[in-house]
């Protein structure tokens, strides 16, 4: 009774299991990200978008670099680099390579974190801009294992702002491969804004309480003037570390951890023995490369990109990382939420397969399903109508499936056999024998036991009661 229900239900309740997944889960989730507004991508031109600073650094438009991006996922990058490493002429070269990441709208994992670690251990750049929520899983991913020594400083009252363990469910290594999940890192806090009215009184600034105006002097990249951001988070450094600070705020910003937009006790950045405030842009050396860490994404938009010297100082950023040579800068588009479902869709997909690929348990377990659903088929797809009789019931025929039964003595297919023997016997063609009436066909068959059999269709007949009446059948 249960095996004949499993035959006859399995495959739906299977079905019906992945569609509740599915709706319930994974859809949602992708139609809610398709309702939001696409930004900070080299491919629009929005004043959100960073096209004009991606158009400035490209060798077809007057600049020094190739420009190339990446969809799925950061990991591709290791990917490439394990599968090119014997051959001649190699596509990417860590140490001739600069990995920016504008904007974090989605989490990265722990595989995602381990081949940034892996890219600039060996030779790679990273720039990351970061103010919202996910910027600080780009280098210590869910076990928090591979510090840089430098996090954005998150806020303490955002709901939903605790460890959260992850289960090794379908649904979760779904949502993972998608960068929706939990995780250790906390990619829910979102990093606490500074606020910094440096320059309010000069017609320089805005008049807008969320822009920060930073005085910058950074030597190692000739760099001296002012960067304009919009709502730039803060930095975190531990000291003696790996990383150092580059550029800082005033002593009379605050950071606002608790949301209510003053500045209160425990918010200042007041150091004494220092003239500067908290650290915005940030230098973090690991093996043989390097990563730079900025807590505002604003200053590459085509809005700000042109504000002050953000164009002076991005430039000569490319100029400090690349040592004036022209190198490959990859620009991370996979972390970034598409504003229509097509796109959005083949992103997730690239990622989720990229996810997959990463983890050696998740690639077998793809690969053995996708043996199994291949066996599956094998076996329901039919042959095509075999065209030899073959008449012994214990050798005689071939399955009607790709993969043969596990006996031929089923009583269909002995009644198949015999009624084609019935047929050429009388040299009747397949047209002709299905048009005989029943009554004709006893006549042909004669045998009463026959008739129950074949015509009757009787259920309760023994297999030797049949073997004998067949085998004592003549024309």
């Amino acid at each position: 009774m249960r095996g004949t229900f499993r035959k006859k239900y399995g495959s739906k309740l299977f079905a019906l299991l992945i569609v509740i997944i599915m709706t319930t889960v994974v859809y949602p989730v992708i139609a809610n990200n398709s309702n939001s507004t696409s930004q900070l991508s080299v491919y629009d031109d929005d004043w959100n978008d960073i096209s004009q600073f991606a158009n400035d650094l490209n060798v077809e438009e007057n600049g020094k670099h190739k420009i190339q991006t990446i969809v799925s996922r950061p990991a591709i990058i290791t990917k490439i680099s394990e599968v090119e490493k014997n051959t001649t002429e190699q596509t990417i070269l860590n140490n001739q390579t600069i990995l920016v990441i504008i904007g974090v709208e989605r989490m990265y994992n722990e595989y995602d974190s381990e081949a940034l670690h892996a890219f600039v251990k060996s030779g790679g750049k990273v720039v990351i801009a970061d103010d919202s929520s996910y910027g600080n899983t780009a280098f210590h991913g869910q076990a928090g294992a591979l510090e840089i020594d430098v996090k954005l400083r998150t806020n303490t009252v955002q709901p939903g702002c605790v460890p959260v363990e992850s289960e090794m469910s379908l649904a979760v290594v779904v949502l993972e491969g998608m960068g929706y999940g939990g995780g250790s890192s906390d990619p829910k806090c979102k990093p606490a804004q500074l606020y910094d009215m440096n320059h309010w009184e000069e017609s320089i600034h805005t008049q807008n309480i969320s822009t920060v105006i930073i005085d910058a002097n950074i030597e190692r990249m000739d760099f001296n003037g002012q960067i304009m951001m919009s709502a730039p988070g803060a930095l975190t450094i531990r000291t003696g570390g790996k990383a150092e600070g580059l550029a800082w705020s005033s002593q009379e910003a605050f950071i606002d951890y608790d949301q209510n937009g003053l500045g209160g006790a425990g918010e200042g950045t007041y150091r004494e023995n220092s003239t500067n405030g908290v650290e915005v842009i940030s230098e973090a050396n690991i093996g043989e490369g390097k990563v730079i860490f900025i807590s505002d994404t604003s200053i590459f938009t085509n809005r700000y990109y042109g504000e002050l010297d953000n164009k002076d100082f991005i430039n000569k950023l490319f100029e400090y990382l690349s040592e004036g040579k022209e190198q490959t800068i990859i620009f991370d588009e996979s972390r970034h939420i598409q504003s229509d479902l097509i796109s959005l869709v083949y992103v997730q997909l690239f990622g989720i397969l990229g996810h997959v690929s990463s983890s050696e348990v998740l690639g077998m377990i793809m690969l053995g399903s996708i043996i199994l659903l291949m066996q599956i088929a094998m076996m329901r797809v039919e042959n095509p109508s075999i065209w030899r009789h073959t008449f012994n019931i214990y050798e005689g025929r071939l399955s009607r499936f790709r993969v043969p039964h596990a006996h031929y003595t089923h009583p269909e297919s002995i009644k198949e056999i015999f009624i084609d023997k019935v047929r050429i016997e009388n040299s009747l063609t397949r047209e002709e024998f299905g048009m005989l009436a029943s009554s004709k066909i006893e006549k042909l068959l004669k045998d009463p036991i026959l008739i129950r059999f074949i015509i009757n269709n009787e259920k309760n007949m023994t297999l030797k009661q049949v073997e004998e009446a067949i085998k004592g059948w003549e024309k």
